[in-house]
C-alpha cells in the first residue's frame, strides 16, 4: 500500500466519496487532526525531558481531541468534527497561554487555529469560518490581558522562557506551514483532477462534435425532416429540413402546436393519423404512418412519418421525437403499378378466355377429322390409303397434344392455388391407367411402389399436370425391342417432403441435351413428338407447388425423373 492510499484509508476510511470538494476538505480535516496529535506528542516528550509533568495530562487531552476529530471525520460527521477540533484546540491553547509566561510564545498557535478555521469552513460555511477565525483573536487577547489562574503556572528561569519562546515559535510556524502545505497539496490534487476532467470534457466535446456531424450526415443521407413534440407545453419544434420538404424557409413555422401540425395533414388522413398518435401515447411503441402533408403552395405530398416517445419518471410520454421522409415518388409509382396490375389482370382474363375458346374451337374440327378417318378405315381402303390415314391420325394426335400443353401452361400460370389432401398411391395409379389407354402399344409394364398410407396436401391439378407429362413421356419414348419394357414409379417420405421417382428403360436422353430439356420449346431431337412445352410446364408447375425436379438419363438405356414436393404445401406466389 503506498503512502497516499494508507493516509487516505487512515483519515477517511474505505468509504467512497463522490464529491471532489468533500474529499478535499475531509482530507484536510484529518490532516489537521494529525497535526494536533503530533504537537501534543512533541510537547509531552519535551516537558518530560525538561522534568515538567503537570502539563502532560492536558497534552493527552489535546491528542484525544485530534483522535476524536479523525474518528468523526471517518464517519462523515464533517461539521461536528471541525467544530470540535477548532473549539477544543482554541480552548486548550487558551489554557496554555493563560498559564505560560507572556513571552513564552504560545500565542503563535492562535494564528494556526485561525488559519485552520478559514481553511476548514472555507467559502461554503464562511460565517462559521469567520467566527472561528476571530475566536483565537479574542482568546489570545483575553489570555494576555486577564490572568484567570485556571492552572498553576510553572516557575521558569529567564533562559527557559527564551527556550520555550524559540520552541513555541518554531513549532507554531511549522504548524502554520504544514496547514498551508496540506492546503496546497489538496488544491494541487483538485487542480490535477480538474485538468483531467477538462481534458475529458474536451475529448467528449470533440466526440460529440463528430457524433453531431455523423448524425447530420445521416439525416442528410436519409433526407428526413425531424420534429420534437413537447407534450406538456404542446409545442412542436420542426427542423429546417422538415420545413424545406414542405417548401418553407428556415425562419417560418416556429413552435407549432399539435392543432397547427394536424392542419397540414390531408383531411382523409387526419383520422388515421390521430388514431396512430393516441395508440402510440398509450403503448409507447415506435410508430410509422403514411400520410399526405400540405406544402406551402397548397399541394399535398406523401410522407412516411416515424417516431418514438421519451418517458418521464411517472412512465408517461413527455416528448415525442419523429421524422418525415418524402415517399411521394414511391406512392405515385405504386398507384401506376396498381393501374398496370388491373390492366394486366384484365389482359390475363382475356387471354384465359382466348386459350379456352381457341382450344375448344381447334379441338372440334380435330374431333370431326378423327370421326371421318374412322369411317374411312371401315370402308376397306387400300394399303396406300391406310398409310395416309395413319399419318393423319398421328398428326391429329400431335396437334391435340400441343393444344393440351398450351392449355396446361395457361392453367398453371393463371389458376389459383387450391390445396387438397390426397392418397398418393391412388392418385398415381389412376393417372398411370388413364395414360396407358391412350398409347397405341400397351405392352409396357407399369410398376407402382408407393405406400397406400402416404398422404400429401397439395394442388392436385398441378400435380396431375406434372405426373401426366412425365409418365406420358415415359410411354412415348419407350423402346419396344426389348423383352421387358417397363415404367417404375417410386415414392417415399423424406423429412417434410415426398420424393417421387419415375424410371423407365426407354430410349433415354443424350447427355448434351440434359441441361436444356426444361427450357421452353426445347426439343432434344427432330423426331420428338412434342412441342417442347411439356417439361417446361413440369418445372413451372413444381415451382408453384414449392417443389423441384431433376433428371438422370443415359442414351438408349433409360431415364429417371425425380421430383420433390412438400408434404404440406403452402401457397407459392
Amino acid at each position: 500500500m503506498n503512502r497516499k492510499s494508507f493516509l487516505g484509508n487512515l483519515l477517511l476510511g474505505r468509504a467512497y466519496i463522490k464529491s471532489r470538494r468533500e474529499y478535499k476538505y475531509a482530507m484536510l480535516r484529518g490532516e489537521f487532526g494529525l497535526i494536533v496529535i503530533g504537537v501534543s506528542i512533541f510537547y509531552s516528550i519535551l516537558d518530560t525531558f525538561n522534568g515538567v509533568s503537570h502539563f502532560i495530562p492536558w497534552y493527552s487531552v489535546l491528542a484525544l481531541v485530534g483522535f476524536i476529530s479523525i474518528v468523526l471525520n471517518r464517519y462523515k460527521y464533517y461539521n461536528l468534527s471541525s467544530v470540535l477540533l477548532l473549539l477544543l484546540t482554541n480552548l486548550l491553547v487558551y489554557f496554555f497561554a493563560d498559564v505560560d509566561h507572556p513571552h513564552g510564545g504560545v500565542y503563535f498557535f492562535f494564528t494556526a487555529c485561525s488559519m485552520a478555521a478559514l481553511i476548514l469552513f472555507s467559502y461554503y460555511n464562511r460565517y462559521l469560518g469567520v467566527a472561528f477565525a476571530f475566536l483565537p483573536l479574542c482568546a489570545g487577547y483575553l489570555a494576555f490581558s486577564t490572568d484567570l489562574n485556571i492552572l498553576p503556572g510553572p516557575v521558569m528561569e529567564y533562559n527557559l522562557i527564551r527556550i520555550n519562546f524559540i520552541v513555541n515559535y518554531l513549532l507554531g510556524m511549522l504548524t502554520s506551514i504544514f496547514i498551508v502545505y496540506f492546503l496546497i497539496i489538496r488544491n494541487l490534487e483538485s487542480e490535477r483532477s480538474l485538468q483531467k476532467s477538462e481534458q475529458h470534457l474536451i475529448t467528449l466535446s470533440e466526440d460529440l462534435k463528430v457524433s453531431e456531424e455523423r448524425f447530420a450526415m445521416a439525416l442528410s443521407g436519409t433526407r428526413a425532416g425531424i420534429y420534437e413534440w413537447k407534450l406538456k407545453s404542446n409545442c412542436i419544434y420542426v427542423s429546417g429540413y422538415w420545413k424545406n420538404l414542405l417548401g418553407y424557409e428556415d425562419t417560418e413555422l416556429n413552435d407549432l402546436s399539435i392543432e397547427q401540425f394536424l392542419s397540414f395533414i390531408h383531411p382523409e388522413d387526419i383520422a388515421r393519423t390521430s388514431q396512430s398518435i393516441e395508440a402510440h401515447l398509450q403503448s409507447h411503441q415506435p410508430y410509422q404512418n403514411e400520410l399526405r402533408i400540405r406544402g406551402k403552395k397548397g399541394e399535398y405530398k406523401w410522407f412516411l412519418d416515424s417516431g418514438v416517445s421519451k418517458l418521464d419518471n411517472d412512465g408517461k410520454a413527455s416528448v415525442v421525437i419523429g421524422s418525415i421522409i418524402d415517399i411521394n415518388e414511391r406512392k405515385n409509382a405504386e398507384k401506376e403499378l396498381a393501374v398496370k396490375n388491373l390492366q394486366l389482370a384484365k389482359t390475363n382474363e382475356e387471354l384465359d378466355r382466348f386459350v379456352y375458346s381457341a382450344s375448344h374451337d381447334m379441338r372440334a374440327p380435330l374431333t370431326s377429322m378423327m370421326g371421318l378417318i374412322n369411317l374411312s378405315e371401315r370402308a376397306n381402303p387400300s394399303e396406300e390409303m391406310k398409310s395416309y390415314l395413319e399419318w393423319m391420325t398421328r398428326c391429329i394426335a400431335t396437334m391435340e397434344g400441343f393444344i393440351k400443353e398450351v392449355t396446361d401452361y395457361s392453367r398453371n400460370a393463371r389458376l389459383d392455388f387450391s390445396l387438397t389432401e390426397l392418397r398418393l398411391y391412388d392418385f398415381i395409379s389412376e393417372t398411370t391407367k388413364n395414360l396407358a389407354y391412350t398409347v397405341i402399344d400397351k405392352k409396357i409394364r407399369a410398376e407402382i411402389n408407393v405406400s397406400k398410407d402416404l398422404v400429401v396436401k397439395t394442388d392436385s391439378g398441378r400435380l396431375k399436370i406434372v405426373l401426366n407429362n412425365l409418365i406420358s413421356n415415359a410411354y412415348k419414348y419407350h423402346r419396344y425391342d426389348q423383352s421387358d419394357p417397363y415404367i417404375r414409379i417410386d415414392a417415399e417420405r423424406k423429412e417434410d417432403n415426398v420424393i417421387i421417382c419415375i424410371t423407365d428403360n426407354g430410349s433415354g436422353i443424350p447427355e448434351k441435351h440434359l441441361p436444356k430439356i426444361f427450357d421452353m420449346f426445347y426439343r432434344a431431337s427432330e423426331n420428338s413428338q412434342g412441342s417442347g412445352l411439356g417439361l417446361y410446364i413440369v418445372k413451372e408447375a413444381l415451382q408453384k407447388l414449392g417443389g423441384t425436379v431433376s433428371v438422370e438419363s443415359e442414351f438408349n438405356k433409360g431415364s429417371t425423373f425425380t421430383i420433390s414436393i412438400p408434404l404440406r404445401a403452402a401457397v407459392v406466389s
